[in-house]
């Protein structure tokens, strides 16, 4: 815990000197899908999972149609002030009843998904929050769902939930963070609620300026 609060002091005296050398407008604070988003402005979506045939009966989809106009019978794109993109695929059983079957795996989803990143960045003004789209209903794994959002982490119109951006950010930070000796040298592990406190705080790239600038003045 000692060594986590020292690593959390040296970073809070990194984003000092950052700031205090005019590089506030390279700091970006990271933003998350909010877990209950009630209203959107025009040109924000709520990106939610579906199943192909845009039969939207429950979950994320049903709220969809409920709050932001998705339509019944629309399985992918952008509907009303929602963008749909299918998880799973709608059946019959031997008596006739109707029920949801998962894709076989999240590789069916990445068309999809990456067509909504076609879409995203074509449509550069409007935000897009994305839930977590086939981890309910669908039945697939954060991580294995994630991994086909890892390009938005570079788009600024497109909003994450911290789950999503928590299992790819993490790997990753650890790994600069040892690079520049915040790990490794006299500091030989990082205290989760650190790492929850960058996660939550600095963007990617703005953890690298700040390391970058407060390196740089330590050498001098």
């Amino acid at each position: 815990m000692l060594k986590g609060y020292i690593f959390l002091r040296i970073l809070n005296k990194c984003i000092t000197f950052a700031l205090s050398n005019n590089k506030t407008n390279t700091i970006m604070i990271r933003k998350f899908t909010p877990e209950k988003i009630i209203e959107l402005e025009n040109n924000e979506f709520f990106v939610f999972g579906s199943n192909i045939q845009g039969e939207h009966v429950g979950g994320a989809a049903l709220f969809a149609v409920n709050n932001f106009k998705a339509i019944n019978g629309q399985g992918f794109g952008i509907q009303g002030n929602a963008y749909a993109i299918p998880t799973c695929i709608r059946l019959w059983d031997n008596k006739c009843n109707r029920y949801t079957k998962p894709f076989d795996n999240v590789n069916q989803i990445k068309p999809f998904v990456d067509a909504f990143i076609s879409d995203a960045k074509r449509f550069h003004y409007s935000t897009f929050f994305v839930t977590k789209i086939g981890c309910g209903i669908a039945g697939f794994k954060v991580s294995e769902v994630a991994e086909l959002f890892r390009p938005c982490l570079e788009m600024e119109n497109v909003i994450l939930p911290k789950e999503f951006v928590e299992r790819l950010l993490y790997p990753v930070v650890i790994d600069n963070l040892h690079k520049r000796g915040f790990i490794g040298c006299g500091i030989h592990y990082v205290d989760s609620k650190v790492m929850k406190y960058v996660m939550d705080n600095i963007e990617l790239n703005s953890l690298d300026i700040i390391l970058n600038a407060y390196t740089e003045n330590i050498k001098k």
